[in-house]
C-alpha cells in the first residue's frame, strides 16, 4: 500500500504526465484517422512504442492497480496493470477478457454509490476519490482507495480514463480494531466511573458517621468539664475543712495528700481511657481517612482534613484542660520524675516488680516531647501488667549516638506467632504519637521471654 510521503511511491498525477504525453500520441494517430483509416503520422508512429514502454515500466512500479480506459475505443482497449493478480487474484488477460468484470467484482453494498459517483465524475470533470470493495477471485473483501480521472479531447468529448486504486484492507482492519478498543475503553470508563460513583456515596456516609461521632465526643468533653468542676469543688470543701480543723490538720493532711494523689491517677485514666484515647483514635482515622482521600483526589478530602484538624484541636483542649493533671511536670528533670513515678505508680497499683533505668539518658525538654514518650511508655507498661500477665517490668531510658531510646520490658506471655486478632487500639496509638514526634516503634517478643516495646526519637534539636 502506498503511504503518503513515500518517496518511492507514484502518484496518480506522476502516472497522468506520462500518460498525457501516450495520449497525445494517440490523439494524432487516432484522430488523423478515428475509424481505421489511413496510416499516422510517422513522427507520432515511432514516438508509440518508446511512450508506452515508458507508461508500463512507470506504473508497474506502482504497488497498486493502475487502469486506464479509452472511451472512444471501447472497453477493449482498456489497460490494468499486473498488480491486479496480487490484489484480487486475477491475471491481466482474465480481467480484461470480461469487459465488465470490475463492475462484477464490486461489493454489492458499494454498487450503487459507485454509479452515482461515477456520473458525477462524468458531468462534472471533476476526479473521483473514493473507497470502496471489491470481491477477489477467493470471495474475500479487498477495501481500495480509488482516484479516478476523465480526461476529454480537444473538442470537450470525453477521451479516456485513468486511476490508480491502492489496497487499504490492513488499514480499514487497523481502524476496526481501534474503533473496537475503543469502545472497549468507554465501557471500562463507565464501569470505573459507576464504581466511584459507588464508593463517593459510600465515602460521604462515612463522613457522616464522623462528624456524628465527633459530636458525640465533644458532649462526652463537656461532660468530664462538668465533672473536673464538681470534683475541683469538692476538693475546695475538703480543703476548707482541713484549714478549719488545726488539731487534725496532720492527718486530714495525709488523707488529703492520698486522696490527691489517687484522684488526679483516677483522672488522668480517665483522660487516658476514655476522652483522650478515643480523641486520638478518631483524629488518626481522621488522618488516615484524609490521606486516602487524597489519593483518591475525592472532593470529600478537605472535609476529612478539616474533622481532624478540629479533633486535634479537641486533644489540644483537653490538654490544656488536664494540664495541672499531666505527670510530665516542667524543667529539664521532669520526663526523668515522670518515668520514676509511673515505675513507682506500677509497683504500687498492681504489686508488681517495675525498674526504672537512665544511664547517660540525655533530658528531653520539650514538654510535648515527653509527654508523648511517657503515654507510650504508659500504654506498653499497662498491656504488659493487664495483658501480658508481667511480674516484672523494666523501663530503659538510654542515648545512642543521636538518638535517645526508650525501651519496656516485660517476662509476660508474650504475643502469640499468628495473631489470632486484629491490632488493639493500644498499639494503634502508640504508633500514631511516634508518627506525631517522628520517632520508630518497634514491639516483638522479648529473647528472654515477654514482650520489648522500644521508641527511638533522633534528636534533631528535640533535646
Amino acid at each position: 500500500m502506498i503511504e503518503a510521503g513515500d518517496e518511492k511511491s507514484i502518484s496518480l498525477s506522476d502516472a497522468e504526465r506520462v500518460i498525457q504525453e501516450l495520449a497525445s500520441v494517440f490523439r494524432g494517430q487516432w484522430q488523423s484517422h478515428p475509424h481505421g483509416g489511413s496510416e499516422p503520422d510517422n513522427g507520432d508512429h515511432r514516438r508509440l512504442p518508446d511512450v508506452e514502454a515508458r507508461y508500463r515500466t512507470l506504473v508497474e512500479q506502482v504497488p497498486a492497480v493502475v487502469f486506464m480506459i479509452f472511451l472512444d475505443r471501447g472497453i477493449s482497449e482498456a489497460y490494468v496493470s499486473p498488480h491486479i493478480e496480487a490484489a484480487l487474484g486475477f491475471s491481466q488477460a482474465e480481467w480484461l477478457d470480461d469487459p465488465i468484470r470490475w463492475y462484477r467484482q464490486i461489493h454489492p453494498g458499494d454498487k450503487e454509490r459507485w454509479n452515482i459517483e461515477t456520473a458525477q465524475m462524468v458531468l462534472s470533470g471533476e476526479p473521483l476519490r473514493s473507497i470502496y470493495r471489491i470481491l477477489a477471485r477467493d470471495g474475500h473483501t479487498v477495501w481500495f482507495h480509488c482516484e479516478v480521472k476523465m480526461v476529454r479531447a480537444e473538442d470537450g468529448h470525453p477521451w479516456f480514463v485513468h486511476g490508480i486504486a491502492f489496497d487499504i484492507t490492513e488499514l480499514k482492519k487497523a481502524e476496526e480494531e481501534l474503533q473496537n478498543s475503543r469502545a472497549d475503553l468507554e465501557k471500562r470508563v463507565e464501569e470505573r466511573t459507576k464504581e466511584l460513583a459507588l464508593t463517593n456515596k459510600m465515602l460521604q456516609l462515612e463522613i457522616g458517621e464522623r462528624k456524628r461521632v465527633q459530636e458525640d465526643l465533644l458532649g462526652a468533653r463537656h461532660e468530664l468539664e462538668i465533672r473536673v468542676q464538681a470534683r475541683t469543688v469538692e476538693l475546695g470543701i475538703a480543703n476548707d475543712i482541713l484549714k478549719s480543723e488545726m488539731i487534725e490538720r496532720k492527718r486530714l493532711g495525709e488523707i488529703h495528700s492520698r486522696d490527691q494523689r489517687a484522684g488526679k491517677r483516677r483522672i488522668a485514666q480517665d483522660l487516658h481511657d476514655g476522652l483522650g484515647q478515643h480523641l486520638t483514635g478518631v483524629a488518626f482515622l481522621s488522618k488516615v481517612l484524609a490521606d486516602k482521600l487524597t489519593e483518591k483526589l475525592s472532593a470529600e478530602a478537605n472535609d476529612a482534613a478539616k474533622i481532624a484538624r478540629l479533633v486535634n484541636e479537641a486533644i489540644n483542649q483537653t490538654r490544656e484542660l488536664a494540664r495541672g493533671l499531666l505527670p510530665v511536670p516542667s524543667g529539664s528533670q521532669g520526663f526523668v520524675s515522670a518515668l520514676r513515678h509511673l515505675a513507682s505508680d506500677v509497683e504500687e497499683l498492681f504489686n508488681v516488680s517495675c525498674l526504672f533505668r537512665d544511664e547517660d539518658a540525655i533530658p528531653i525538654r520539650d514538654i510535648d516531647l515527653a509527654t508523648h514518650l511517657y503515654r507510650i511508655a504508659q500504654e506498653a507498661v499497662t498491656n504488659a501488667v493487664k495483658h501480658g500477665h508481667s511480674r516484672q517490668v523494666v523501663i530503659d531510658l538510654s542515648h545512642r549516638g543521636g538518638t535517645v531510646a526508650l525501651s519496656i520490658y516485660d517476662d509476660g506471655v508474650g504475643f502469640p506467632d499468628v495473631p489470632d486478632h486484629k491490632e488493639g487500639m493500644g498499639l494503634r496509638i502508640m504508633n500514631y504519637r511516634a508518627n506525631m514526634i517522628g520517632a520508630s516503634l518497634k514491639i516483638q517478643k522479648n529473647p528472654n521471654g515477654g514482650t520489648m516495646v522500644t521508641c527511638v526519637l533522633p534528636l534533631n534539636g528535640n533535646e
